[in-house]
């Protein structure tokens, strides 16, 4: 009996071949794995072959190109793979750490609205301009904004990707460097700039900026929350409770939404209005995919817990 189940246990554990194909069908090379050799594994031993593709850049479809996708946690017997099965390679490219990418991103308004607010002689040709509240206020407002959102990337968000592709972060440098940086920052500090919100209406004033600082404080919190919810170095998901998050699933969305409208309203400027209509569209999408995303992973099947049936994806009882 004890050889019969070593036998047995030699067996499961064979190696495999699999044929590694690019998406014209020219095939690159053969990997052979265990069993049990996770799509981590692959990957690892595609890269000893091809140095030049490091784990991060490689992406495989089992069988054909829109084949399911190899994922780095998948076991190789569990995906039913045998010897001789497809892998077809795709190079994603140069990639960049997605906490570099939120570093690069959100540095842009730290950079560009000190040059406007600080050297008006030098961007508009007009020296020491007189400063409305409303530009003195925005202009504090949106740096506690951005170094809030520097020393997250830094130290409190855990991304489900290590990586992006490098040519990709043009586009996402593209909202907050020329949309918020570039473009609410050169009309607010313009010299010819006129507030809404006069400079003896210390009430708005006041209330605007307690606004904006109390929905930071909660998007600071929905961040820590969703920290806690995933172990560093894994992928694994939990359902976020407290500070929104029992009414709708990305309560972090929404408070940044509730900071830009109140942004928004004090800087009156159309560029800031833009700014804020183009925020909700990308958010409500990403939103709205997370929701779906979380219905899905946990849907009552298997063991699993039931996602709140009432919880909506960015507002309460609306969306």
């Amino acid at each position: 009996t004890q050889s019969t189940w070593g036998d047995l246990l030699v067996i499961s554990m064979a190696p495999i071949t699999l044929v590694v194909r690019d998406r014209r069908g020219k095939q690159l090379t053969e990997l052979t794995v265990r069993e049990d050799a996770t799509g981590a594994a692959v990957k690892d031993l595609f890269h000893i072959q091809f140095r030049k593709y490091y784990p991060a850049r490689v992406w495989f479809n089992i069988g054909e190109a829109r084949g399911p996708v190899l994922r780095d946690t998948d076991v190789v017997s569990s995906l039913g793979l045998k010897n001789g099965d497809v892998l077809i390679f795709k190079d994603l490219g140069t990639q960049i750490s997605y906490r570099l990418v939120f570093v690069i991103e959100y540095f842009g308004p730290i950079l560009m609205f000190p040059l406007f607010y600080c050297f008006p002689g030098l961007v508009y040709g007009v020296e020491n301009p007189q400063r409305h509240a409303v530009q003195r206020v925005a202009f504090w407002l949106a740096m506690i904004h951005f170094a809030k959102r520097e020393l997250e990337s830094l130290f409190i968000h855990r991304f489900s990707n290590a990586t992006m592709p490098l040519h990709r972060l043009p586009i996402n440098c593209a909202h907050y460097w020329g949309l918020f940086g570039l473009a609410v920052g050169y009309y607010v500090f313009h010299p010819l700039y006129t507030p809404a919100v006069k400079d003896d209406d210390h009430l708005t004033m006041f209330i605007c900026s307690a606004l904006f600082l109390v929905f930071e404080a909660a998007n600071f919190k929905c961040h820590t929350i969703l920290r806690d919810l995933r172990p560093r170095g894994s992928t694994e998901r939990g359902i976020p409770k407290g500070c929104g998050f029992d009414y709708i699933s990305c309560a972090n969305y929404f408070w940044e939404l509730c900071i830009w409208l109140v942004y928004g309203y004090m800087v009156s400027c159309l560029t800031g209005y833009l700014f804020l209509f183009v925020s909700f569209v990308q958010i409500q999408d990403w939103a709205l995919k997370k929701h779906r995303r979380y219905k899905k992973d946990f849907n009552g099947k298997d063991g699993k817990i039931t996602y709140p049936r009432k919880r909506k994806a960015l507002i309460p009882m609306l969306l």
